[in-house]
């Protein structure tokens, strides 16, 4: 089978594509990525492009990428707003043609990629979403991703959510029309929203059931698959360095978006140093060279092997990315969450709900990031206790080896998606 993938073109997704592509190839799939030209230097090898012309694209990854690292309210919401409108609006004009030139039987689009479905639907293809980051799906107990609101279940977590999804619809305002006049365009049942493009074949999580808030209303063909990985060796800039036993050491990363905040860095060392613990920094080539020599940490590296650096850890200090947050679970290091954008919020507020970790603002001052910290350290079996089951539940979940046959289980005519979770455990 032929099949066509739409996401956002960020590390995070494309590594999560990365992978279901390279196991759906393994099952004998041919399998392409829909996107502009400016992707092929950093498409993986399992996923051969479909370039969009660039002369009608009135974006490119480098500006999406540009906007992405500013994410504040308002005018950085409404620039990534304006990026997935743009964006949509562009493979709803350009894919159709596109997907009919290369004979592209069905498609694989991420959540927050509405063109994939609104395509699919256009060609009678048959389609699956992916949740490359937290679910999007909308439940009255759970709160929106983009919010570090705790789950509860009462009648004024109800309202308090309603209230979230309202003031989030008017945020995206501009991307929902999109999505609507595009519907209509291409001859789509009505939508208005990103949630109306959710797959009614199946929808896949690279989060586990015991990871997420609890769900009482979920779509028949919503499956937890877990992390979407490559199994391939890290190449490091930088090997681990010797780290001294008599002091706890702490692993600090921000990701590969948002590894520029020199400001945070600066008060996450201020923070180490005054509990006298070790500190590594990777800061993914965010900062100069001037900007890494002025922080007062052990170590400040552009990267190292983080799987290395989590199995020494003592705590890990995250933006809340999914991927650091499963690697920090599997290596069951106890997480201080300092959540910065988009899902990090919510996924923060998942570290906390299941007792993995403890979350700061984004704002906090040196003292309020020693004070989290040390109760981290203080209590460090107690997390790492914590983290065990839901470590064991990750390497259970199947990753890209289930997602695989979950997709064909979906893409057959005479398979029900709701048997195929029995099939591919």
């Amino acid at each position: 089978m032929r099949i066509a993938f739409f996401s956002p073109g960020l590390s995070s997704h494309l590594q999560a594509m990365a992978a279901l592509g390279a196991a759906l190839a393994g099952r004998g799939h041919q399998c392409f990525y829909v996107g502009h030209p400016d992707l092929a230097a950093v498409l993986p090898e399992s996923l051969e492009l479909i370039a969009l012309d660039p002369a009608r694209c009135d974006w490119s990854p480098a500006s999406v990428i540009r906007n992405t690292r500013r994410p504040s309210l308002p005018f950085g919401i409404r620039r990534t707003v304006s990026d997935m409108a743009a964006i949509t609006r562009t493979l709803c004009m350009e894919a159709p043609a596109l997907l009919r030139k290369h004979g592209i039987e069905a498609v694989v689009t991420d959540q927050m990629e509405a063109g994939g479905a609104l395509v699919a639907e256009h060609l009678g293809l048959p389609f699956v979403s992916l949740a490359v980051a937290a679910p999007i799906n909308r439940e009255p107990m759970v709160p929106l991703p983009v919010l570090e609101w705790p789950y509860e279940d009462s009648e004024a977590a109800a309202k308090r959510n309603a209230v979230g999804e309202r003031i989030a619809d008017w945020l995206t305002a501009r991307h929902d029309r999109t999505i609507t006049e595009c519907a209509t365009q291409l001859g789509c049942a009505p939508k208005t929203r990103l949630i109306d493009c959710l797959s009614p074949l199946a929808q896949i999580s690279q989060l586990t059931e015991g990871f997420d808030f609890p769900r009482k209303h979920r779509p028949a063909g919503f499956h937890y698959v877990g992390a979407l990985r490559l199994s391939r060796p890290v190449s490091s800039i930088q090997p681990m360095p010797e780290i001294a036993r008599d002091r706890p050491f702490v692993f600090a990363s921000l990701g590969t978006l948002q590894g520029h905040r020199f400001n945070l860095f600066q008060r996450i060392a201020r923070a180490c140093r005054a509990l006298d613990v070790q500190l590594m920094i990777a800061h993914c080539g965010g900062l100069t060279p001037a900007q890494a020599g002025r922080l007062d940490a052990d170590w400040v590296v552009d990267r190292v092997d983080q799987k290395a650096a989590l199995a020494r850890a003592d705590v890990v200090i995250t933006h809340a990315g999914l991927n650091t947050v499963v690697d920090a679970l599997t290596a069951t290091v106890p997480m201080l969450c300092i959540p910065l954008a988009f899902d990090q919020p919510g996924m923060a507020a998942r570290v906390r709900h299941a007792g993995v970790g403890e979350v700061v603002s984004k704002r906090a001052t040196p003292k309020i990031i020693a004070t989290a910290l040390n109760i981290l350290l203080t209590a460090s079996a107690d997390y790492k206790a914590a983290a065990r089951p839901l470590a064991k539940g990750f390497a259970s979940a199947g990753g890209a080896k289930r997602a695989a046959l979950l997709i064909e289980h979906a893409f057959s005519k005479d398979a029900s998606v709701q048997g195929a979770s029995q099939a591919a455990a």
